[in-house]
């Protein structure tokens, strides 16, 4: 994933009673950029050019300008809660982490191609997801040190 300047992030922790320790992380990043190219044929582009194409039989056109729209943002929560228990001169820690806590599914990657120009078809691959988040994780762990 590339981070730009419009991803956010904020960190926390803080260690409770009972050597019981809380942690969490909100990250909010924006969509993907949306773009849409089509390819036409010559016979689909010598009307409006007033002649056939110079050096191929199709051209591929950007049909939105790139950098304008975007798809929906991703905000993503994970949360870490961690126990701390000493014997002697050891300290163990089990954790559990939740990763995508509330479970987000925005789309992290999209069909850009247009698909066809003309017919029923015409648009049907475009904005299909190809990737999302993935669901919610959780993950035990223990730490020992000594």
């Amino acid at each position: 994933m590339v981070f730009g300047p419009h991803t956010r992030f904020v960190l926390g922790a803080y260690t409770m009673p009972w050597d019981i320790q809380v942690s969490g992380t909100l990250q909010s990043m924006p969509g993907p950029l949306i773009t849409a190219s089509a390819t036409f044929t010559n016979p689909q582009i010598a009307p409006s050019l007033g002649r056939a194409l110079s050096s191929a039989s199709t051209a591929t056109i950007n049909l939105v300008e790139p950098g304008t729209l975007f798809g929906e943002r991703l905000n993503q929560v994970d949360l870490r809660v961690t126990k701390i228990v000493r014997v002697g001169r050891t300290r163990l820690q089990g954790m559990i982490d939740f990763y995508n806590a509330l479970n987000n599914n925005a789309v992290l990657f999209q069909s850009v191609v247009y698909g066809a120009t003309t017919g029923e078809r015409t648009g049907a691959a475009w904005l299909v997801p190809q990737a999302i988040v993935p669901g919610r994780i959780v993950k035990f762990g223990v730490q020992m040190n000594f």
